[in-house]
């Protein structure tokens, strides 16, 4: 079959145009796809770099804040023994039972391994009387700040109504010692420096002109003290 100019010109046509559309589908379209795609990952990479950018900014003082919560925490923990071995409780029990105005006798003595238990806060209602001048005068003191430490206050109420989780040894002792020597061992807890150690229950069994004798448990409180921060 003998074509004539016309049809060779049409086919010459049809044939640039698959070629064209071949080129456009298999090289053309594939690159504005990837060109989309990179402009979108551009944009993405933007916005995560614009908020690396402001967490950057918000932690340029983080190691101030950090070293100030290590301060605040240590100064509470500083209320507590540290976290420590068993026998290392046991010695420090016996050398409170080895101060001069106490000379507790202990004949036996067992502790708990580690563990941790909840301590709840309770409310101190004072039963101290006063005059009605007096509460005139206290209800006048408190109208006066009420409005500036209204905000402080119930967030206060709010941190120390929450029950906290503390380990502990809770420790078994049978012991001898004078009801002087005992109630200065007591009033010895009461201090600053043992004020996490507390006698959970006492049974006392003989009680004679010098000489007292029975069961104690004592319950001593203790935190595992943080690294410091600035150490690292």
């Amino acid at each position: 079959m003998k074509l004539n100019y016309r049809d060779k010109m049409i086919l010459i046509v049809v044939f640039v145009l698959l070629i064209i559309v071949a080129g456009f589908m298999l090289f053309i379209k594939p690159a504005i796809d990837e060109c989309s795609q990179a402009s979108s990952d551009l944009e993405s990479a933007k916005v995560q770099l614009s908020e690396l950018e402001d967490q950057v900014d918000k932690d340029k003082n983080l190691a101030a804040e950090i070293q100030t919560l290590y301060t605040s925490t240590s100064q509470v923990a500083a209320n507590f023994y540290d976290y420590q071995v068993a026998y290392k409780a046991t010695d420090k029990v016996r050398e409170l039972f080895n101060v001069d105005d106490v000379k507790i006798k202990n004949s036996n003595m067992t502790i708990s391994s580690y563990g941790s238990t909840v301590l709840s806060p309770f409310a101190y209602e004072s039963t101290a009387t006063a005059t009605d001048f007096d509460t005139k005068v206290d209800e006048y003191n408190n109208a006066s700040t009420a409005d500036s430490s209204a905000a402080d206050a119930n967030a206060a109420d709010t941190n120390e109504t929450a029950a906290q989780t503390i380990g502990y040894y809770s420790l078994n002792i049978q012991f001898k010692s004078s009801l002087s020597g005992f109630k200065n061992f007591a009033d010895n807890l009461t201090t600053n420096n043992e004020k996490s150690m507390v006698i959970q229950n006492v049974n006392i069994e003989n009680v004679n002109e010098s000489e007292i004798s029975g069961t104690m448990t004592l319950n001593m409180y203790v935190l595992k003290k943080l690294a410091d921060p600035s150490a690292s």
